[in-house]
């Protein structure tokens, strides 16, 4: 491990689950066993703080883009990853994303779209009509305000798709900025970030099923006016009862 590198904020860890503030610029897990990734970062962190003698256990369940920033939960148990997938499984888990994209997008609304990854360009394609091998896409957004031609826009995915948000927003005119794989012109941190962030996470403790929340705070690149800070929680109180009616209806059609 590289001496320059610098152990991501911990939000949250007790002996069942470690949260983290994820910054930009690295990959969840190497492709080869000697390549830098967080996942390493925080196992050997953990080995070290806790004396170990063995192996460090930490179970990726969910993941966040090489350059995306924010709040990112793994599991310190083989159960807790078991009941945290089931979780992700039974939309008992909300992430929120802040996004900055380029023009002008405005209101609020949901998209329904249909992705299809294109392994040779390593990029997702949005199409209009279900294909073969395409993945719906269920994406609400929440325009918060504009600011010289860019937007700040709050994201909630219900699907958890392969660059979902990047893919649906870039299809629609509104590339995130800095993403230049999917139409941004511009660079962030000499191309290490992109604006979108994962702002909030929310789920049931995998062992005692108490409700956790983690704000990360927002990268200071992103300029964010936190003097809209008032409205995000407005429009998570629209979240939460969305999911609530989505229960209500799922229990009721399996009576």
């Amino acid at each position: 491990m590289k001496g320059s590198i610098i152990l991501p904020e911990i939000l949250y860890e007790d002996k069942h689950i470690l949260v983290i503030n994820k910054p930009p610029g690295l990959i969840i897990q190497g492709a080869k066993k000697d390549k830098e990734s967080l996942l390493t970062i925080l196992k050997n962190f953990i080995k070290k703080r806790d004396n170990k003698a063995g192996n460090v256990f930490l179970g990726i369940v969910h993941r966040l883009d090489k350059k995306v920033s924010g709040a990112l939960v793994f599991a310190k148990r083989s159960k807790s990853a078991k009941r945290l997938f089931e979780s992700f499984q039974k939309k008992e888990i909300i992430k929120l994303y802040l996004a900055v994209v380029e023009g002008v997008l405005k209101g609020e609304g949901i998209w329904e779209d249909y992705l299809l990854w294109d392994s040779k360009k390593r990029k997702t394609v949005v199409l209009k009509e279900a294909s073969k091998n395409t993945k719906k896409a269920i994406t609400f957004y929440f325009t918060l305000y504009n600011f010289k031609n860019r937007t700040f826009v709050l994201l909630f995915p219900i699907t958890g798709r392969k660059h979902q948000l990047r893919a649906v927003l870039f299809k629609r005119g509104y590339p995130i900025i800095g993403d230049i794989k999917y139409g941004s012109k511009k660079r962030i941190l000499n191309g290490k970030a992109i604006l979108l962030h994962s702002l909030y996470l929310s789920f049931p403790h995998p062992i005692n099923k108490e409700k956790l929340e983690f704000w990360a705070k927002v990268p200071d690149y992103f300029f964010f006016n936190v003097k809209h800070k008032e409205k995000i929680l407005r429009l998570l109180k629209n979240v939460h009862k969305y999911l609530n009616r989505i229960k209500y209806e799922e229990n009721k059609n399996f009576k």
